[in-house]
């Protein structure tokens, strides 16, 4: 029986149950409210601990919005939602082709304007569907999972600040909020959470986060596709390179617009490289990644 369907069943048996034993109506309407909001903001409040997403700018009137997905090909749907305001009228601006992909991201073009809020709603393979937690545009950027309430009361919880190689600071909830804002309101760099309440400090570089490409992509299915709309006009081939940037094979003529490459040719899986030419001059540089469960 599919999750859902099972918690429902639960659900109407529980309700019969108070009927049976004779509870007053607006006694059992109250308790069958509550139970539903404990269990859809339980999951939400879970979801926006773990999936975690940054807005920053990416040059003149453009937005980035990232994503670190934790569940892996657990997500079936991925939708990016704008609004221009915190809590309602979101509408969906980008859906990926690949929403199982462990990082991923998507340029939003503002045309200067850069006030909006944005929010990732993903679905589960089991049904469940969450999300996470509206942004606006910072300078920084912040992966980091929300801490129990239990620990922000703790006077004596301590937070560890490292960067790749030594300890930065510790702090108690109060200091490291405060830490923390300054790094994503003030700098470029980014936060992530390790375990516990370890976090790490990443420093801008000046190398541009990766954005999946629009012309070769790993599709829903896990294959490789290649989309060209103009390739029966143009001379384009692409050479394709193992984690390491070893060439593994290279397309010499693409000739339609539309090629899906099987997981085979690719041995395993992971991130690859590709180079697409036009007339032998370079066009793209980027990578793609091939599920696990090839």
């Amino acid at each position: 029986m599919h999750p859902i369907a099972a918690k429902e069943k639960n659900y109407i048996f529980f309700t019969q149950l108070l009927y049976y034993i004779c509870a007053p109506m607006h006694i059992i309407k109250k308790i069958t409210l509550l139970l539903l909001t404990i269990f859809f903001l339980n999951s939400i409040v879970i979801a926006q601990q773990n999936f975690n997403t940054a807005v920053s700018k990416a040059g003149v009137g453009k937005i980035k919005i990232e994503w670190i997905n934790p569940y892996g090909d657990s997500v079936v749907q991925l939708n990016v939602q704008r609004s221009w305001d915190s809590v309602k009228n979101f509408r969906t601006i980008f859906v990926p082709l690949s929403p199982g992909l462990p990082q991923n991201g998507y340029i939003d073009e503002t045309n200067g304007y850069d006030m909006q809020y944005y929010r990732v709603f993903y679905v589960l393979s089991n049904g469940k569907y969450f999300f996470t937690k509206s942004k606006k545009i910072t300078s920084g950027s912040d992966f980091t999972d929300a801490f129990s309430e239990d620990q922000t009361k703790d006077t004596n919880f301590i937070i560890t600040v490292h960067d790749d190689d030594t300890v930065i600071a510790t702090f108690n909830y109060s200091a490291y909020q405060h830490f923390k804002d300054s790094i994503v309101n003030f700098t470029r760099d980014t936060l992530y959470s390790l375990s516990g309440a370890d976090i790490l400090l990443r420093y801008y570089s000046n190398n541009i986060t990766w954005i999946p490409s629009t012309k070769v992509y790993t599709n829903a299915d896990g294959y490789v596709q290649v989309s060209l709309p103009d390739a029966v006009q143009k001379n384009y081939s692409i050479r394709f390179l193992d984690d390491r940037r070893k060439s593994l094979f290279t397309i010499k003529h693409v000739d339609q617009p539309l090629l899906i490459l099987d997981k085979t040719d690719f041995l395993h899986s992971g991130w690859f490289y590709f180079e697409l030419y036009e007339n032998n001059h370079i066009k793209e540089r980027n990578k793609f990644y091939i599920p696990k469960d090839f």
